[in-house]
């Protein structure tokens, strides 16, 4: 049931202006909030009804209540689409997404980067686009990320990105509230926010939902207090003869009520399954003989309350599932999820099936699982929550290493290096702290204390794990960090000989990145002494093949092409730019931080070589809006070309 869109030209006209830019090459997103059953949803389906007529992709995912359990799930989604089968083929990291993760690459630690910048090549390439997230109250953090990424990142795409959110539902802690705010400070982010509907306007709503006497009417208006959905199920009541019950959970769960108890039952598991369930899960679950529980199916679909979508089935709205979730008795609650995760498959769902149905075991064993598909696909901040209630369920569960199928230490040092990867440093170096010592350990807390600048500290441990290296490449790791470390510091001197150990070392184990790392630093010391024939040397042996690890080899490209530069080896570092802007842009890293650098390193190349028709093409992509440093440099190096031509404001300022 839907009324006419009533009360809300604002909010719309708001919205469409946001896509028109988006059409002008001006990339918008827009984030509406409101209370539940507010709108939103409603206004985001006109909205999109308005983009198709404009000729836009349209893209939908919607949040689900599982916690950070699903990564990327609204993506996923979105997708899924048969429409965006061909652009989805062209990148595998995203396709990696609509799989179980299995087939997913393993985990390099820019996973994440470039899984971001391969859906920004997405996006570039389908526009124009409209993108909705729906329910980010319920986005698990890499969602939300990428929301962030999204919205500093596009600049003259024809690229709009809709997020819809609960307000009552956003408590102090929530970790959306600071996403909101750090959001609304940017330019590029129009907010929306959706008030309770007058009593004019909602007189006219309920008018439009069909026939009603003015004392009903006035009795729907009042108790509406302004909210569409509530007006919606108020009128369902009224119109089907029942009594109004006090309170929006009894008035639902009084629709659900006059359901046969096939009905009711075949409800109830499709409300524990979450907002949508597959028909033939939701009826294995139920447990009825097919023609009665289709027959209970179509009772449900035709007083409104589940629609059809798709191969399976949808609560109307998420209020409606919470109320019949919640009247659950704890005992039915427990074994509907247990029921649930006999059946599924994917073992983020099932680690959330079995903690709700108290099956410690294969909430353990699932969580595991989950946490390794999630460092796969490029989620570490879901990955690491499903490592640590790994570790919080050990104890209580026996043989937890085979079901895990690794030890606790090596399950402590995952959720520390995920940890790492979301950006938690400081989580890091607590839980790698709390491992029982060794040359992996240390070699990994050596990195984060560096990163932390905490150099002395930095130290000391790279020297423990050096010390306590048995294995030969863990031993070239170890003292690679170490020269790493060393570098900068009072004892800048012990860099070379330290980092000659780590190469022979490296060399003789057949450990690849830990020699491209100890060349890097060699050549970083030998630029430093001025020996600038040898850092050439070093870098380009770094830059030849590929480590196994992206960070490593972009930034040995990187340097690489900046020596050959300040050597005035314009054509040699235009070649070596050239491959490494390539790369970052193969494999989704053209924005970070060694793809931006090597962006702007051939930008340089072609301004100093007078090539200033190729570099003003160059910084025609680089950002228009700014939010960050990094951003505002790499805008800023365009306007070598508006002076050196006198064209702009630039040309003109004294």
């Amino acid at each position: 049931m839907n009324g006419l869109l009533i009360g809300r030209s604002a909010e719309l006209g708001g919205l469409v202006r946001v896509l028109e830019s988006a059409t002008e090459g001006r990339a918008g997103v827009a984030l509406v909030g409101g209370d539940a059953g507010i709108g939103k949803t409603r206004l985001a389906t006109e909205l999109l009804a308005e983009a198709r007529k404009r000729g836009f992709q349209v893209m939908v995912g919607q949040c689900a209540e599982l916690g950070d359990a699903l990564p990327y799930l609204p993506l996923a989604d979105a997708l899924r689409d048969p429409e965006l089968a061909a652009a989805v083929a062209a990148r595998p990291i995203l396709g990696s997404l609509l799989g179980d993760g299995s087939a997913a690459a393993p985990s390099s630690g820019l996973t994440q980067q470039r899984l971001f910048g391969s859906l920004l090549g997405l996006l570039a390439d389908i526009q124009p686009v409209v993108f909705v997230i729906e329910d980010l109250h319920w986005a698990d953090r890499s969602t939300r990320d990428l929301l962030v990424f999204l919205s500093r990142m596009l600049q003259s795409e024809q690229v709009c990105v809709v997020g819809t959110y609960r307000t009552d539902d956003l408590h102090r802690r929530h970790p959306l509230r600071p996403v909101l705010a750090e959001l609304k400070r940017l330019p590029v982010v129009t907010s929306v926010e959706l008030r309770p509907l007058s009593p004019h306007e909602m007189s006219d709503y309920v008018a439009s939902l069909g026939d009603t006497d003015a004392r009903e009417l006035g009795e729907i208006v009042s108790r509406a207090d302004g909210n569409p959905f509530y007006a919606e199920e108020l009128f369902a009541a009224v119109a089907e003869g029942d009594t109004l019950p006090d309170g929006l959970a009894s008035l639902l769960m009084s629709r659900v009520e006059v359901l046969s108890e096939p009905g009711q039952r075949v409800l109830r598991a499709a409300a524990v399954a979450g907002r949508r369930v597959e028909d033939s899960l939701l009826r294995e679950v139920s447990g009825l003989p097919v023609g009665e529980f289709e027959e209970a199916v179509r009772e449900i679909v035709s007083r409104g309350l589940l629609l059809v979508d798709g191969y399976g089935y949808a609560f109307r709205h998420a209020l409606l599932q919470e109320a019949v979730y919640t009247d659950l008795l704890p005992g039915e609650r427990t074994r509907l999820h247990a029921a649930f995760a006999a059946r599924l498959t994917s073992p983020a769902e099932l680690a959330h099936h079995h903690l709700a149905g108290h099956d410690l075991v294969g909430a353990l064993t699932a969580s595991a699982e989950a946490g390794r598909i999630a460092e796969r696909l490029g989620a570490p901040a879901e990955a690491h929550r499903h490592y640590d209630q790994v570790l919080e369920l050990w104890e209580r569960v026996d043989d937890a290493e085979r079901l895990a199928g690794e030890t606790r230490v090596a399950i402590a040092m995952r959720s520390a290096l995920t940890a790492a990867d979301s950006g938690d440093n400081h989580g890091a170096i607590v839980r790698l702290r709390a491992v029982p010592p060794s040359a992996e350990a240390y070699e990994r807390l050596a990195n984060y204390l560096w990163e932390m600048y905490q150099p002395d500290e930095a130290i000391a441990t790279a020297e423990s794990a050096v010390s306590m290296a048995t294995e030969p490449a863990v031993l070239a790791r170890a003292l690679a960090t170490l020269a790493r470390c060393l570098a900068w510091t009072h004892r800048h001197a012990e860099v070379e000989p330290t980092g000659l150990r780590a190469l022979e070392a490296a060399r003789s184990a057949g450990a690849v990145d830990a020699e491209a790392s100890a060349l890097v630093t060699l050549a970083s010391a030998a630029e430093l002494r001025g020996d600038w024939s040898r850092a050439e040397e070093l870098f380009a042996t770094a830059a030849a093949r590929p480590s196994g690890h992206l960070a490593i080899d972009l930034r040995a490209q990187f340097n690489l092409t900046r020596v050959h530069y300040d050597l005035g080896r314009l054509e040699e570092a235009a070649e070596v730019a050239d491959r490494g802007v390539a790369l970052a842009a193969e494999t989704g890293l053209s924005w970070s931080t060694y793809g931006t650098d090597l962006r702007f390193m051939r930008f340089l190349i072609h301004y100093v070589a007078g090539e200033w028709d190729a570099a003003e093409a160059m910084a025609a992509r680089f950002p228009i809006r700014v939010g960050t440093i990094p951003e505002s440099v790499l805008s800023s190096f365009a306007l070598f070309i508006e002076v050196a031509r006198r064209t702009g404001p630039a040309s003109t300022s004294g």
